[in-house]
């Protein structure tokens, strides 16, 4: 099977099972993780119970299954704001080899392990995976990140947003609409090309990004639910 680097937006893989790169404390407050709780809100109140209840620690993962994709949460630091170490790294990619086929799992995307916020340098985030991955019988895919590039849930809820008075937008979420107007014009901003990205916008915080976010995703379902409709 083979193993490839990509440059891009793990999110737009097509492997079964995603890594979300997590801390053991119930904060998903950045990349990846902050990516992944707009995206999957159900696994992130299961995350932060875990955590409450000191269930999710290093070397241990916990695979969340959705719909369409499955999500492996993978401990990289102890504490949000401590940095990653080596060690973790080895202790999860342990227990993956140990688990992956008992977990059903066909194909796999990884990021940089505790790279980037983590502290440790891509080059060697990228020698502890390979020496793990390389072995397997599966798909793996392990992407280095790249800031511009783009990703569908992104467009669609930018071109959702700009569509909409943001009146609207302020009753529907129940923000205020200040907020609304600073999110309409960060999302439309030509340095800006992921979801993650919107929360380093002064102003704009991470509960607007859920509500807004939750609202476009509902609209999308309620207009795909009535195009069947109309087909019968």
């Amino acid at each position: 099977m083979a193993l490839k680097i990509i440059k891009g937006n793990i999110f737009t893989t097509q492997c079964q099972t995603l890594v979300n790169t997590v801390n053991c404390v119930g904060v998903m407050g950045a990349g990846i993780a902050l990516e992944c709780r707009l995206r999957y809100p159900t696994m992130y109140s299961k995350y932060v119970a875990l955590c409450e209840q000191q269930k999710i620690d290093i070397g241990l993962l916990w695979l969340y299954k959705s719909p369409n994709r499955w999500i492996l949460n993978f401990p990289t630091k102890k504490h949000w704001k401590a940095p990653s170490e080596e060690a973790y790294l080895h202790a999860g990619l342990q227990k993956f080899v140990q688990t992956y086929r008992a977990k059903e799992i066909t194909s796999i995307a990884f990021p940089m392990l505790g790279a980037d916020r983590g502290g440790i340098a891509h080059s060697t985030s990228l020698d502890i995976l390979s020496q793990y991955l390389s072995p397997l019988d599966i798909d793996i895919e392990i992407y280095e990140y790249d800031p511009a590039a783009l990703d569908d849930i992104y467009s669609g809820t930018k071109n959702w947003l700009l569509a909409r008075d943001p009146a609207d937008v302020a009753q529907q979420t129940g923000i205020r609409i200040d907020y609304v107007r600073k999110l309409v014009i960060a999302i439309d901003r030509p340095d800006i090309h992921q979801l993650n990205q919107l929360a380093r916008v002064q102003g704009v915080g991470i509960k607007t990004l859920e509500k807004v976010f939750a609202l476009a995703k509902e609209q999308a379902q309620d207009d795909l639910e009535s195009q069947q409709k109309s087909l019968f």
